[in-house]
Parts: C-alpha cells; structure tokens; sequence
C-alpha cells in the first residue's frame, strides 16, 4: 500500500477525483536527498554512489514492505541504467553494476540482477544481506538450466554459487543452499558445509525433498549426499535409515563397520529386524545384537504390551461380532461351513500373536471337530500360525501333531502355519526350511502346495538361494497342477522380493510360455504375474528387460504381467508419468456409440488402478489426487472396472480410518452390483485393519444386518471384522514406516497377494483359495513405541503421542505434534501419528524418529523442574 502512495501521484493526476498521496517531511526529505545523489552519479561522482549505497543498506522496514529507498528510486532506476550504459569500462561502471544488481531485484527484468552482478566487482555482493543472495540464487538456477540446454559452461555462475552458499549455512538457510546446490546439480558440494549444529535441519530438508525427485538419478544423487554427511558427522541411526532406502549392497554393511559404540550397534540392529534386511553373519560377531536383528525379541516384547494393556486373555469370534447389537428380525441364512470358517479367520486375526486363543487351543472340545469341510480345515490348522506369530518354540509345539495325522487337509494347513510363525525371525536351526522341503516330497498336491505357501511366508525377503532351485523346480513342472506351479512362482517373488533375480525371472516366464492357453485361463494362474512384479518391487528402470520379454506370450495374461510388473517396479515411487500410464488403460474404450459393450479385459483395468494406488500409497498429495481419479472412474467408467476402485481405496489407507474413504466404501458396500458390495465390505476391514475403530465397528454390524439373506456377503463382513480388531488393536498392516519414508517390501508384498486375490473374489476368496487371507500374516506389525535402557529392559517414561505436523524448514524448534496426549511407555502409535519424549530427562542414544524399540540413556544436561509452591486463593465476599 506504501508503495502505492509514492509512485501513483502521476497516475492520479490523470483520473479526476483521484486524491494524490501526501508524503511526510521526513521521506520527502529521503527522496530529495536520493534524487540529489543520483542527479551526482550522473556526473560521475564516486562518492555520491557511495553515500546513496550506504543509504539503501542501512534503510530498516517491517518484514511485509519494501524499503522506501527503493520505492522512490523506481522513477531514477531508469536514468541510472540509461547512464551506465553510456559509460566506458573503468572501476565506477562496475561499482555502479553492483548498485544497479541490487535495485533489479524490485525494478530490473528477468535475470538482470545476476546480469549486473557478473558486469560488476563481484566484491561486496554478500553484504547486501539475505533476499537480495535469496534472489540472486533463484537467477542463477535459471541461467544454470539455460546455458544446459545449450550446453554452455557454467564455471562463472559455480564461483557465485561456492560465494553464497557459506552466508546460506552460517545464516540458518541450509533450506535455500540445499535448493541452489540441487538446481546448479551441485548437491555434492553440500558434505564439506555439514556440522553436528546444522545436520538436523539439513537432513530433514533434504529427505522431505526426496518425493519429489524427477527422476532415479536425482533420487539416487539426494539419498547417497545424505547418507555420506550423516556418516561425516557419526549420525549412524540417520545413516541406517537412508541405507535401507537406498537399497544397494555395501551400505547397510559400512554403516554397522563405521559405528563402534556397542548401545547404538542394539539400535541400528532394531532398525534391521523392523526392516526385515538380513545382514551378512560376518558383520554381527555379538551374540545380543544377532537376536535383536533375527527379530527375536519381538514375540517377548509385544507379549509384554498386551499384558501391560491388559488384552491378553483370548477374544471369542462372538465378542468381535457382537451379534446382539445388530438389529434383525430373523436368524441369518449363513451356512454352517461358511460360519465356521469365518469364525477360524476371525479368531486368527483378533488372537494374532498372543500365543492362545479360544477354539485352537481348547483341548476339551476341539474345534477341528466343527470343522467338516476339507479347505476350512486348511485355514483351521494354518490359524494356529497366527496366532503364535513369531513365536517358533510356541508354534512348533502346538503345530507338530497335525502334521502325524494322515488327513492331507490338516497337513496343508499344517505347512501354511509353520510358514507364518517363523515369517520374519531368522533362526540358525532353520526348522521351517527342514519341515517344508520334505512335505514338497508328498504325493498329494494339496500338501505340496501347502508346502510352497508356508516356504513363501516363512522366507519372504530372506533371499534364501537353497530354495531358489526346489521351487524352480516345481516351477517348471508343466505335469503339476497349475494351482501349484502359480503359488511356486508367488512363493519365488515373495523370497526374493525387490531382488531382481534373473534366473527366478526367467524360470516364471518360461513357465508362462510353456503352459497351455486353457491353464492361464485360470484364475489362480494371475500368481505367475504377481510373483513375477514381486521381484521387482521398488526397483524402477530395472523392470525394463523382464516387462519387454512378456511380448513373446501370446496370451492376454502377459497384458496383465506387464501392468502388475510396472505398478510393483514403481511402487511408492509417486511417479506421475507411471500412473498417466496406468490411467491409459483405464480410459479405453469399452462400448460403441450405440452403447453396446466390446468385449475388454476389464481384469487389466482393474490391476491398472490397483497400480495407481500402490505407485501414489506413499505420498500424502499424490495419495489425495489419486482419490480424487478414482471419484472421476466411479463417476464415468463402467461397473466392471469400478470394481477395482474399494481395493485401490484400502490400499492407499490401509489401517488409517479417514472418514471420507470410510463413508465411501460403505456407500459401495450397499450397491446393486454384488462384486463391488463384495469388495467394498471387505476394504472396510483392510481400512480399519488393527484400529478397533468404532464408527468401521458399527457400520459393519449394519452390513451383517444388509447380508442377512447373503452367505457370502455375510462371511465376509465376519473377515472384515476381524480384520477391524486384528491383534486386539495392538496391530497394523501399515507396510510404510519412519514418517513413510522406508517401504517395508514383505508387508507390501503381502497386502498385494491378497488384493490381487480380491480381483476375482467369487473365484478365489469365496472358494477354495480363501487362504491367500493368510498372505496378510506377513504384513502384521506390532504399532508399539518401546523405550528400553542399554541392557533392552523396559524403561517406563512420560511420552506425547498426537498427530504430526509437518515442520520442514520453520525456524527455531516448531512443535512436531498437535493434538497431543501423555502416556507412560510403552504406548501404542497409530498411523499418521508421531511420538515425543514428555521431558528431558530421557534422550534417545542418537536423534531419530521415536517408533518400535528406541534405546534412551540420561541426559546429562537435564535439570529437573522445581515444583513452585502454589499461591493461595483469596475469596471475596460481598
């Protein structure tokens, strides 16, 4: 508005009415004696130049208005520019180009302040102070991508940058250094700047870009700069995080060599297991530190929570639906077999990990006995796995006995529940690999692929190569059924997730290529695809070869691989020319003008929006946009590829009840076409998955009420609220954690089995293949905040628990959580949530994001708070 009052007085002269603004005698004043030095600069007096520089830097104003030296110089710049570029070359026309630098940063053109500078002395230029250097990087960003499409040297505008970037670091501005560094493609530089007083906020800077990377090199460029400074500065929590990220071998490795302190090696160990990244035997010599990173201690601990929350005594199926409450008038039409085996389900997900539960382990009235059907004693026995989650003594023990019955069923399920108690815990003894490998010698092929299932959940991500060539084997055994070469191959991609194995890669499309059309007509064969992805997972530009020799089958399910293998390359990258891709296929044309329908492969439609969501399921923004596409799909695109749609919704909020995601899926829960209410109903679960989220509870029970007349809609609102109170609350299948910085790729790989088992529900999961439920036991994490001392016992403190609050680049110590409660450790965090020491007593053994087991020790700064004695109130009387 000031602005205004100075340079409008001639505009106002030319509008009738239009009242000139009066200046006071002081800046009337100013702008007379500016006038003055400018009418002496034009004589060529040096030291007017001087004296009108002084009186622009020493000019002070609020933060929202310009300097008034700069307002009442706008009419002078003019002629100061005429001026200069009449003069010769000599000393006072490149003092005059600094002067004229700076006053271009309000008045010049594009570039022109950078312009000047470069005519200039290039001496005082730093002492103009931060918005001029702040203008004067984002000029240099400009010109530096110029001169690279014309592929011109840059030395000159590197010499500024190496100028600037020390005011940057020593003014508190490490944000704008990072962002001149990234635009010259000088973040390198960025190390020899870093010190234990700046690493915090450069690296939160620097990993909240990491999103937003335009491509893998630059990607690549960020994480390996901020790895190399937190190793510079012995930030090895920090370091260990970004390795894992990083994912390349070597990284995880030098940063255990490079610390040396024994309590930070039990974090960084912690990091591993929470990671599920085995580390080479050779890096680990300490007895301890081998268990925490086997992921030993973890059955131990979260027993230990539900006992302090006091949840540990078994949950009935009963207590979870709470069928009083629903309102009917007439006893449901749910068969028996369907009933019971809802009942195993939702007894194994709500007891997941406690080690005890309600109908497995009553030995009076087995529940093996209510169970007639054949595959409902698969998922009876394989429950048992669950319910003694990482727990391998346990399990063992209870497990054994089915596998000396004679019953084929009991054994399959037997496998798979051997495979999801040791999921995720290595063990020296390897009792899953010797147990599994001699049930693949069965003749039964109910057995064997039991077999394959349980070797797939025991040692997803271990990379395992001994059993690489028996599951190959049984791979490429064009007699076996082709039920039992799909789980081969899932199995495959499960063990060697994100590996890219070329020979694994190469044995699944060999096996694509040599079965007959009539087999991959099958549902289940989708798996080939899958297994396939798994491989890749994470790995971008690696997926290339693979995705290109799918052309050479003939069948339509190389359309699907090349969707599925894309979408799980890209997972969580955000990459938005991936998801434009994948919306390709989901806009195709599927009925003429008159409104008859073509003959489309709506199955490649819906895999392309499930990719959609699992490439956007990281980034809060992209997640929010991809929303909004999948509004626009219900809205236009036909019933069949809408199916898709409750999926893609779960997984980009699984185990995170927003309420517009909910109110969404309830609404599709309720439509006509029953495949869609199918999938809706169970997204609600995967949605609520592990929160006990009352409105999902309540909701739920109105749908067991709708499918009162639906066996299977029925059977799976029972999943569905199973899923709802999954490990009494105490569980997530949140595959991202570390503020959704690290992707844990066997929880993703999991989720992902199961929902491309959803793509054909009435198929897969309301037939006999209902086990692909169990692929979710290894997603399961406990969402617990443990804080221990040095020798791993538990240590109770005050912890914040709220919902957190982006705080990149604010200065000072901004609040990282709002809406905040206290507790005493340890205490449950849930998603979207984040976790603050309550005082100072405490501090973690190095600064990283307070999640699962955080080791603290003393702060040797802390002074305690003295209670000030409290003042007595004084009533008054009338």
């Amino acid at each position: 508005m000031e602005e205004k009052k100075v340079s409008v007085d001639q505009k106002a002269q030319k509008k009738p009415g239009k009242q000139v603004a009066q200046l006071s005698e002081q800046d009337l004043e100013l702008k007379t004696r500016l006038e003055q030095y400018v009418e002496e600069i034009i004589q060529n007096n040096t030291e007017s130049l001087e004296k009108l520089k002084t009186e622009v830097r020493t000019a002070t104003t609020s933060m929202t208005s310009v300097p008034k030296p700069f307002k009442f110089l706008k009419e002078s710049y003019g002629r100061l520019v005429e001026f200069y570029n009449g003069l010769e070359t000599s000393r006072f026309k490149k003092q005059l180009a600094d002067f004229l630098s700076v006053l271009a940063m309000t008045y010049g053109g594009d570039r022109d302040s950078l312009l000047y500078l470069q005519e200039g002395t290039l001496e005082e230029f730093k002492f103009w102070g931060h918005e001029y250097l702040s203008h004067l990087a984002a000029n240099i960003g400009s010109e530096f991508q110029i001169r690279l499409q014309k592929q011109e040297g840059a030395d000159d505008l590197l010499f500024l940058v190496d100028e600037i970037i020390p005011y940057f670091m020593d003014h508190n501005s490490e944000h704008d250094a990072i962002d001149l560094l990234s635009e010259v493609d000088q973040l390198q530089k960025l190390e020899q700047y870093v010190n234990q007083v700046n690493i915090q906020r450069i690296l939160v800077y620097l990993l909240s870009i990491v999103p937003f990377s335009s491509d893998q090199d630059e990607l690549d460029i960020l994480l390996v700069t901020a790895y190399n400074i937190c190793l510079k500065v012995n930030e090895y929590t920090n370091a260990l995080r970004i390795a894992l990220r990083i994912d390349k071998p070597g990284k995880v490795e030098q940063v255990f060599e490079a610390c040396q302190d024994p309590t930070i090696k039990k974090q960084l160990a912690f990091q591993l297991a929470r990671h599920r990244y085995q580390i080479d035997e050779g890096i680990i010599n300490d007895e301890t530190l081998k268990k925490i990173a086997a992921n030993q201690y973890l059955s131990q601990f979260y027993i230990n929570l539900a006992k302090d929350l006091e949840v540990l005594e078994p949950k009935t199926p009963d207590q979870v639906y709470k069928a009083h409450l629903e309102e009917k008038n007439k006893e449901a039409n749910f068969e028996q077999i369907q009933k019971n085996l809802a009942a195993t389900y939702c007894n194994g997900f709500v007891n997941a990990g406690f080690k005890k539960d309600a109908l497995m382990s009553n030995k009076d009235n087995p529940w093996l006995n209510s169970v007639k059907n054949d595959h409902t004693a698969i998922a009876a026995v394989a429950s048992i796995g669950l319910i003694n989650l990482w727990n391998i003594d346990n399990g063992t023990e209870q497990i054994s006995e089915y596998f000396d019955l004679s019953d084929i069923y009991t054994k399959a399920g037997g496998c798979i529940g051997f495979g999801l108690f040791c999921s995720g815990i290595v063990d020296e003894n390897q009792p899953a690999q010797a147990i599994l490998l001699a049930q693949l010698e069965s003749p039964e092929v109910q057995v064997k692929i039991g077999a394959v299932m349980g070797l797939g959940l025991a040692y997803a991500g271990s990379a395992r190569v001994e059993l690489q060539e028996q599951l190959i084997s049984v791979l490429i055994e064009t007699a076996d059924s082709v039920e039992l070469a799909a789980m081969a191959a899932l199995s495959l991609g499960l063990i060697f997730v994100g590996k890219c194995n070329d020979e694994v890669a190469n044995a699944i499309l060999q096996a694509m290529m040599e079965r007959p059309e009539s087999q991959l007509d099958i549902s289940i064969s989708r798996y080939f695809a899958v297994g396939l992805g798994l491989l890749y997972l994470g790995q971008a530009e690696a997926a290339d070869i693979a995705i290109e020799s799918l052309a050479l089958i003939p069948h339509k399910i190389s359309k699907y691989a090349k969707v599925t293998l894309t979408s799980l390359a890209y997972a969580s990258t955000g990459n938005v020319l991936k998801v434009q891709e994948l919306l390709g296929y989901c806009s195709e044309v599927t009925s003429d003008d008159k409104g008859t329908k073509i003959d489309k492969n709506y199955e490649l439609q819906q895999v392309a929006i499930l990719g959609i969501a699992l490439i956007a399921s990281s980034e809060d923004i992209g997640s929010e946009m991809v929303y909004r596409i999948f509004q626009h799909i219900l809205q236009f695109s036909d019933v069949e590829v809408k199916r898709a749609i409750p999926l893609a919704v779960a997984l980009i909020n699984i185990s995170n009840p927003k309420i517009q995601p909910m109110d969404l899926l309830l609404k599709l829960a309720h439509d006509r076409d029953q495949e869609l209410s199918y999938r809706a109903t169970l997204s609600m679960g995967l949605l609520g998955a592990g929160t006990n989220n009352s409105r999902i509870a309540d909701k739920l029970r109105g749908l067991a009420v709708y499918f009162m007349n639906d066996s299977n809609g029925l059977f799976l609102v029972r999943i569905a609220q199973g899923l709802l109170h999954m490990g009494k609350g105490l569980l997530t299948l949140q595959p991202y954690y570390s503020d959704k910085f690290l992707m844990n790729k066997v929880a993703i790989a999991g989720i992902i089995s199961f929902l491309h088992g959803c793509l054909d529900i009435k198929n897969l999961i309301l037939e006999k293949n209902h086990t692909l439920l169990y692929y979710l036991g290894i997603a399961m994490y406990p969402r617990m905040f443990f804080t221990l001392n040095d020798n791993l016992e538990n240590l109770p403190v005050q912890v914040r628990v709220g919902q957190a609050v982006d705080a990149v680049g604010q200065a000072g110590k901004p609040k990282r959580i709002t809406g905040f409660q206290t507790h005493t450790s340890p205490v449950i965090v849930s998603a979207g949530e984040r976790a603050e020491l309550g005082n100072d007593e405490y501090m973690p053994v190095q600064d990283m994001i307070l999640e699962n087991f955080v080791i603290l020790k003393k702060n040797p700064d802390y002074k305690p708070e003295i209670d000030q004695p409290q003042r007595k109130k004084t009533s008054f009387s009338m």
